[in-house]
């Protein structure tokens, strides 16, 4: 099981969940919150994420921009492997 889907199986835990206690709204189960979430884990970081990093990693190491940015990818690209690895 990756870290992601570990993440999610325990923040949403196996039952169903109304957020709004009517019949009339949807229920979400679940495994709907839980996909949702691995969804959002899994996507490619923005540009303005990649931009943020790279503003926090300037204040400690000082290098030509494009090199940082490429340090910054790299990074995110290896936490998001390790976060969806089984």
């Amino acid at each position: 099981m990756s870290i992601i889907s570990s993440e999610a199986e325990r923040l949403y835990p196996p039952k169903a969940v109304d957020f709004h206690d009517a019949i009339t709204i949807p229920v979400y189960t679940s495994d709907d919150l839980a996909e949702a979430y691995m969804d959002g884990a899994e996507r490619k970081p923005t540009d303005e994420e990649i931009e943020a990093a790279i503003g926090e990693v300037r204040k400690f190491i000082v290098l030509p921009g494009a090199y940082l940015e490429n340090i910054i990818r790299i990074a995110f690209n290896a936490a998001r492997r390790k976060a969806t690895e089984e």
